[in-house]
């Protein structure tokens, strides 16, 4: 009987393998550096300093990044217009805008593709 192995647990021997050499950390402009979870400070607890370029490189980058999860938002489809009230909602609603049936609120509306509601 054959042993099932996950291939998570190969990963780092896999990696090794492929990479005969060291690999080395970088800025984004290809500078080697030793550390990027360290930062220069004044003193052992003090602020952090602007002439930190490693830091200001992570955080420009990060600062900078594509957030997946507002990429579903990008398409979609508005509509500007009024909402008119047609019926008494009054024992369900306080807000100004069902005070009254024939009341007309300006409005915009966006119609967003998430969910695959196309």
């Amino acid at each position: 009987m054959t042993k099932v192995t996950d291939p998570s647990d190969e990963q780092l021997e896999q990696f090794k393998k492929a990479t005969p050499r060291t690999v080395v950390l970088t800025t984004s402009t290809g500078a080697p550096i030793f550390n990027k979870t360290n930062s220069l400070t004044v003193g052992p607890r003090g602020p952090m300093l602007m002439q930190d370029v490693i830091y200001m490189d992570e955080m420009a980058h990060f600062d900078r990044e594509r957030i997946p999860e507002r990429v579903v938002h990008a398409k979609g489809a508005g509509a500007h217009g009024y909402f008119e009230v047609t019926h008494n909602i009054s024992k369900y609603c306080k807000a100004e805008v069902f005070s009254s049936i024939g009341k007309q609120t300006p409005c915009f509306v966006r119609f967003s593709t998430v969910g695959q509601y196309q």
